[in-house]
């Protein structure tokens, strides 16, 4: 398989989906390019919520949100995090082809609204947790908000439900594993020797060579490329009949060859587009709230180290008295008598 295998799961009464954008490869990708466009002040801003064991690589939590909710990867606290799964994707209705908010994105609840939630956290929660959270968080969806399957269609659940063969394959795969990463998979092996870093360095160059666009801070807007991507390519097979649950797919070098251009140019505006978050959460810097608890009590270490010093300077003017009246009583007393003629 090309990832994770997503399987449905049941917590707590409620279906939860398999929730994964980009895979591994696709989401360190659009990290580590927003990296590369970090100013000294942008890299300043966000070294210090990096572990210090990734020797300042962000990219290293680039799945981060996806890890926390699984067992094999978070076995012990995986259960805590499902209340995140709504945050990776927005649902809209099938063959709608319109992205509306209030609809689509009720309570700001799915991955439109997450972006804007943590991003206005890194700007306000001064807690060393919070911000480490919300920087995690961010980069991790604004790589899913660009993965054109994670504003899919509600029914099939974001191609998600949609199976067949890709490429010859025994065994079946879905929609959705194809655009997280299958043809990623298909382009590293076919022509970068399976090496990510090679894989990166080209994207890189796409990114720099990508016209910036008033688009770029406008995340409404990232939606609905989406929509359109969704609505004119992706449900569409080699023969551009429309895929759906009820018959498996066969996919192969004509899908892959429209499609891995569009995978490739989401990703650069992915990292391009976090770059510039992440640069403008440098002048956006919390400020953390007075303690007036710590007030009082740096006024009460200040009064008490006065009356010591106060204490100090009375006993050791006490001893030196006591010296000198120590002194003056063992001395020798002499007596001028007169002397009678």
């Amino acid at each position: 398989m090309f990832e994770r295998s997503c399987w449905i799961l049941f917590f707590f009464g409620k279906i939860l989906f398999c929730v994964h954008g980009w895979g591994p490869v696709g989401h360190a990708t659009i990290v580590r390019l927003a990296q590369s466009q970090l100013t000294k002040e942008g890299l300043e801003r966000i070294a210090p919520l990096i572990p210090w064991h990734w020797n300042g690589n962000l990219s290293a939590m680039a799945s981060w949100a996806d890890d926390i909710l699984y067992s094999d990867a978070n076995p012990t606290g995986y259960g805590n995090w499902q209340w995140s799964r709504p945050l990776h994707y927005i649902n809209v209705p099938d063959w709608n082809c319109e992205y509306r908010p209030e609809r689509d994105c009720i309570n700001d609840i799915c991955v439109a609204g997450a972006i804007r939630n943590y991003t206005k956290r890194l700007e306000t929660e001064w807690d060393d947790i919070q911000q480490r959270e919300a920087l995690y968080f961010l980069i991790h969806f604004t790589g899913d908000i660009h993965q054109p399957l994670h504003t899919g269609f509600v029914s099939d659940r974001g191609g998600n439900s949609i199976k067949g063969h890709y490429m010859g394959g025994s065994y079946l795969t879905n929609l959705h594993s194809l655009w997280d990463s299958g043809m990623i998979t298909t382009r590293l092996r076919r022509d970068f020797q399976s090496n990510s870093t090679l894989y990166y360095e080209y994207i890189h160059k796409l990114m720099l060579e990508q016209t910036p666009h008033e688009d770029d801070n406008t995340i409404d807007a990232w939606v609905k490329d989406n929509v359109n991507i969704v609505c004119t390519q992706i449900y569409l097979d080699e023969n551009n009949h429309t895929m759906n649950v009820s018959t498996n797919f066969t996919l192969g070098e004509a899908y892959y060859s429209r499609s891995i251009s569009i995978i490739e140019r989401r990703l650069a505006q992915g990292g391009r587009r976090l770059g510039i978050i992440l640069n403008r959460l440098a002048n956006k810097r919390p400020i953390k709230p007075v303690d007036e608890d710590k007030k009082l009590c740096t006024s009460t270490i200040v009064l008490i180290a006065v009356l010591a010093a106060v204490c100090i300077v009375g006993i050791v003017g006490g001893v030196i008295l006591w010296i000198r009246h120590k002194k003056r009583a063992t001395q020798p007393i002499s007596f001028n008598l007169a002397r009678k003629i």
